[in-house]
Parts: C-alpha cells; structure tokens; sequence
C-alpha cells in the first residue's frame, strides 16, 4: 500500500466518522430543540390556563364587589326609607288629636310612681299635664310629647317620652316596617 493510499483511507475514515459525528449532533440537535418546544408548548399550556383562572377569578371577585355595593346602595336607600318613616311618625305622634288622652293614660298607668314623685312635660304638653298632676308637675322638657316621672329622691327616672315609646316599638317591629315598604326584600335590623 502506497502512502497515498494511506493517507486517503485515514482521510475516508475520517470523513466517514466526522459524517456519523455531524449526524448524531444533528439528531441530538432536534432532539433537544423537541425538547424545548414541548416544554415551551407546555409551560405556555399552563401560563394560559392560570391567566385563565386569574381572569376567572378576578371577574368573580369584581361581580361579588359591584353586588356588595349595589347592596349597600339598596341598605342605604332602605335605611334612609325607615329614618324618614320613623321621623314621619314622631312628628304625627307628638300632633295626634288624641294626646290629652295618651297623657292621661300614661299617668294613670304610672299613678304610683308620679304621686310621690315629679313628672316633666314637653312645652306644648305642659298646660294639660300641670292640670293633671298639680304641684308635682316640675318643669319643660325638650322632647316631642309624653312624660319624665322623677322618683322624689331623684334616684329613679320613668322615661315616658314619645321619642323612647317609639324607640322600643321600634326596634321591636322594624323588620316587620321593612318587609311593609319592600316585600320580598332582605332588610336591614
């Protein structure tokens, strides 16, 4: 074998193992480019999915938001409603025909406490219950009608003025005024 020969078969050789070498990185080549692709395909799967869910979720949370306030709007609306109502009835009650009657059915019902004690009138009440209780009539109150009756010690106060009657009836039928106005209606207590 001559050297030219040689040379060319090493050449051959070598050329053939740098074409399988070539080959096999270019395999490895595609085989990781896959790789990254999958991945890719992959992680964007799940990048879509969670903003997804963002989106889902922030849409459920600015509805829940925007029916919390429209509640609020309604309670406020409702709660505006009932403090008319209730200034509406003080003011109907304090002018009621009928109030030397209820003052005297108050007195009557608290004869015992007021006998050895002082009572206490609205300005506009006071000629009608000075009437009633003579000397144990002690004074004006502010109020919108009905009695203070004072224990003579000044230890104990009946408060029998229409602003705390109304108050206890109130609170105890408010509801019941509420589902009146607004049938149907979760209200407010």
């Amino acid at each position: 074998m001559t050297l030219d020969t040689v040379v060319q078969a090493i050449l051959e050789k070598g050329r053939t193992e740098a074409d399988l070498i070539l080959e096999e990185a270019r395999l490895e080549r595609e085989r990781l480019l896959s790789e990254v692709r999958s991945e890719g395909a992959h992680l964007a799967k799940e990048a879509d999915a969670r903003a997804k869910q963002l989106a889902e979720r922030r849409r459920v949370q600015d509805l829940a938001r925007a029916e919390l306030e429209a509640r609020k709007i309604i309670l406020a609306g409702q709660k505006e409603g009932l403090d008319e109502v209730y200034r509406r009835t003080l003011a109907a009650l304090s002018r009621a025909q009928d109030v030397d009657a209820l003052l005297k059915a108050l007195l009557a019902a608290n004869e015992a406490e007021w006998r050895n004690g002082k009572v206490y009138a609205s300005r506009k009440d006071e000629d009608i219950v000075r009437r009633l209780v003579g000397s144990r009539y002690a004074g004006a109150i502010e109020c919108a009608g009905g009695l203070v009756i004072e224990s003579a010690d000044g230890t104990r106060r009946v408060d029998l003025r229409f602003e705390s009657l109304l108050r206890e009836v109130w609170i105890d039928s408010v509801k019941e005024v509420a589902e009146t106005l607004w049938p149907g209606t979760p209200s407010r207590s």
